[in-house]
């Protein structure tokens, strides 16, 4: 497991879904956490978070970079 700041996550994992264990902030509102698993599947990630439970801690999901264009000015959010 590889101790980063989330930002950074994403960024070294494009178009991934990263599960982050572990989660602590730090002072300066930085998110910090133990890059534990990386998967392309949504589903996949979510499952994991859910299996490990307390067990490792706060546990978060985070989708990786995606630099893909935007067609037609319009910007889809996932939730």
């Amino acid at each position: 497991m590889e101790r980063m700041w989330y930002g950074d996550a994403k960024m070294k994992y494009p178009k991934q879904w990263i599960v982050l264990v572990n989660i602590s902030n730090e002072s300066s509102n930085r998110t910090i956490g133990d890059v534990y698993f990386v998967t392309s599947d949504k589903k996949e990630a979510y499952a994991i978070v859910k299996t490990l439970g307390q067990t490792m801690g706060d546990t978060m999901v985070v989708a990786g970079f995606d630099d893909t264009p935007q067609i037609g000015g319009l910007y889809a959010c996932n939730q």
